[in-house]
């Protein structure tokens, strides 16, 4: 269960640790930074955010500062409705893209410093060890060859019908984070551990930009259409958008616990 929560707590942080490096670089204040929802455990106010740890530690956010001031009435030239749309597509497109590029330097820091493998060493010698620039091309090659894998996974899987065990949710996710842990402790590899992490991570930027309302992609949808018509959208748009893409993402949630039962139930 701890390894469970940790690689949940870490891709979730690396999440959204990219929108909040976004946003200030986009010069928009963020307030808090949480790990988790419900109530707040620990926290502790650095660089003018608040940093938070919650109960509840399957999700997290940011909050931006005036994000409940839609038409900026304070004049807060840090708020973050008065970011221009391609800022705020930058901060929402920086989640995903935080988690995409979490094989690289996941992959780094296991291979850097560690001894080569497969390679006989004399007694009494100090084995040779990859060095930083050794383990950035070997995290690279590994890297590009999950996606390529992933790549030919969703291309075999669109010639054959999907069904609801497709979907995975929270259960599934432990069952994968246990399997991965396992193998790893009894071979004594932590790479398959570190594979599970990052093709986890990699599937919740996938989902993430998906152009549904309420998502990063769906923020990023809108923002586009601002660019494109030059108008911002009435705040009654988007909250009609965003009780549209909740529906949505509850639908998806419905299909993923339904597969968690069946799951359980061994069907």
């Amino acid at each position: 269960m701890l390894t469970f929560l940790g690689v949940i707590v870490l891709v979730i942080f690396i999440h959204e640790l990219g929108h909040f490096v976004a946003a200030r670089a986009c010069g928009v204040a963020v307030d808090s930074f949480s790990i988790g929802f419900g109530k707040v455990l620990l926290k502790k106010k650095l660089w003018g955010t608040e940093w938070r740890l919650s109960l509840l530690p399957f999700g997290g956010y940011i909050k931006p500062r005036g994000e409940d001031d839609y038409y900026n009435k304070r004049n807060d030239p840090q708020s973050f409705w008065a970011a221009s749309p391609l800022a705020r597509i930058i901060i929402a497109a920086y989640g995903p893209l935080f988690n995409l590029l979490l094989p690289w330097p996941l992959y780094f820091l296991m291979l850097v410093g560690q001894p080569y493998p497969d390679v006989v060493v004399p007694e009494g010698a100090q084995p040779a060890r990859i060095g930083v620039v050794e383990a950035a091309g070997y995290a690279h090659k590994i890297s590009t060859k999950m996606y390529a894998n992933i790549w030919q996974a969703l291309k075999a899987s669109g010639e054959k019908e999907m069904t609801i065990k497709d979907v995975g949710g929270p259960v599934a996710v432990y069952e994968f984070t246990e399997q991965a842990r396992k193998r790893s402790s009894e071979t004594g590899d932590w790479g398959f551990l570190i594979d599970w992490i990052a093709f986890f991570s990699i599937n919740l930027g996938v989902i993430n930009l998906l152009p549904i309302p309420v998502l990063d992609g769906g923020h990023i949808a809108m923002s586009g259409v601002e660019i494109v018509t030059r108008r911002k959208l009435t705040i009654k748009t988007r909250n009609v958008l965003n009780m549209i893409g909740l529906v949505m993402i509850f639908g998806i949630f419905a299909l993923a616990i339904t597969s968690d039962i069946f799951r359980l139930a061994g069907i």
